[in-house]
């Protein structure tokens, strides 16, 4: 989903520009009061399109286990990824934009592996409803006017689908079904280092602010730290991070 510049609001109708201004202090609020520093970062990505994610670099590697939830139609931050670090990228997006994106020549790399299916809190079928913005692309979780059924899988089903034990960096773009994968993550105490996502409350329809904060929340409360905002990205990371084959404990 594009990313909203809360600043150039000029032109729009009033009570647009009074939202986005109090979505810009909330932003700064944020900024100032919750998000922990001293964390080396980095951001990957077309930050001129909306697609770039910040991430700490900190013992990440050709060796890391790196999932991707929704392509749409720019993977600049996977291919970054891929070129700084070695990273090999497991891809999922079920819709016609991210399935036509991985089709491209430039995608069919040794590094990422594509599933064509949709990341969700269980392992079921989301009806998605076309974009709002044909440019964009972006097809989004809509249980009553989706007019597109795509078979969905939950984290915990991929790990042991692809024999994997824990996940050193998580991107979610799933349009709205990343309050689910959220929860699933903390209920089922699946290992995630990093969870980079992007919170749909006033880019989506029947999306409610309290859904983010809630999910925040839980993660905050649950071993993460807030390291980053960049628009409606956060960047969480865990505090303390048990050891693993091949890595070393934080």
């Amino acid at each position: 989903m594009e990313k909203i510049d809360y600043l150039q609001s000029w032109g729009l109708p009033k009570d647009t520009r009074f939202r986005r201004r109090l979505t810009y202090l909330r932003y700064l609020a944020l900024q100032a009061l919750v998000v922990r520093r001293g964390h080396k970062l980095c951001s990957l990505g077309k930050e001129q399109i909306g697609c770039s994610w910040t991430f700490s670099p900190d013992e990440i590697g050709p060796e890391s286990t790196v999932y991707s939830g929704g392509v749409g139609n720019d993977i600049s931050f996977e291919h970054g990824l891929v070129n700084q670090f070695g990273c090999t990228v497991n891809l999922l997006d079920p819709s016609p934009t991210g399935i036509a994106t991985m089709d491209l020549a430039e995608n069919r790399i040794p590094h990422f592996k594509f599933l064509p299916i949709g990341l969700a809190g269980s392992c079921c079928t989301l009806r998605l409803s076309p974009p709002l913005s044909p440019q964009e692309g972006s097809w989004f979780s809509h249980s009553e006017k989706g007019t597109f059924e795509a078979p969905c899988l939950d984290l915990a089903s991929l790990l042991k689908q692809n024999h994997h034990s824990y996940v050193d960096i998580l991107k979610l773009d799933i349009e709205g079904a990343e309050y689910g994968v959220v929860d699933h993550i903390i209920d089922a105490r699946i290992p995630v280092r990093q969870i980079l996502v992007e919170f749909h409350d006033g880019l989506l329809p029947g999306i409610r602010r309290s859904q983010s904060l809630r999910a925040g929340f839980r993660l905050i409360t649950n071993g993460y730290r807030l390291i980053a905002i960049l628009g409606t990205t956060y960047t969480f990371i865990r505090a303390e991070w048990p050891a693993c084959p091949g890595r070393v404990a934080a």
